[in-house]
């Protein structure tokens, strides 16, 4: 089975103001007060503002246009933007996180055999935003994101009417 998507994870108040910025559908509520929203290409487009630049190493879609725009539609708050590309159990993940107080951190993990590893950095990113694992599982799994294999799953129909 699957699982890709491309999404912000952060605080309810600063995903809301990211999701009105970018068009992308209310955002799921998680654990810890935190909140998920998926960004698929029309989201991407509205906060690059189509601006053409080069794609940070690790990652399918992060750029510095699409980081300029996160942090202007965050106002502030601190969230992370995430990647996983699996299939089979093999695959890539990258997160970013942003915080007003460092410029962004940015962690890539191409071909890695399972999503979920201790130092992943997916799990790496929500422990920055205060996420504590369960016993018996990594933050990954504990705030829920093996619920959204996709895209749709968030919410979002990459292929609906234009």
């Amino acid at each position: 089975m699957g699982h890709s998507i491309n999404a912000v994870v952060g605080p309810i108040e600063t995903l809301a103001n990211i999701a009105a910025t970018a068009g992308c559908p209310t955002p799921t509520e998680l654990p810890f007060g935190l909140a998920i929203a998926p960004l698929g290409h029309e989201q991407i487009d509205k906060l690059t503002g189509l601006e053409i630049s080069e794609i940070a190493n690790g990652f399918k879609y992060l750029s510095p246009a699409l980081e300029r725009g996160l942090i202007a539609a965050a106002d502030g708050g601190a969230f992370a933007y995430i990647e996983t590309e699996y299939f089979g159990g093999i695959g890539s993940q990258a997160a970013a996180i942003f915080s007003d107080l460092l410029p962004p951190i940015r962690i890539a993990d191409t071909e890695a055999d399972a999503p979920a590893q201790p130092d992943s950095p997916i799990n790496l990113a929500l422990r920055s935003l205060e996420v504590s694992a369960s016993p018996g599982q990594d933050e990954f799994d504990t705030v829920g994101l093996h619920r959204f294999r996709d895209l749709e799953a968030l919410g979002l129909d990459e292929w609906g009417d234009d």
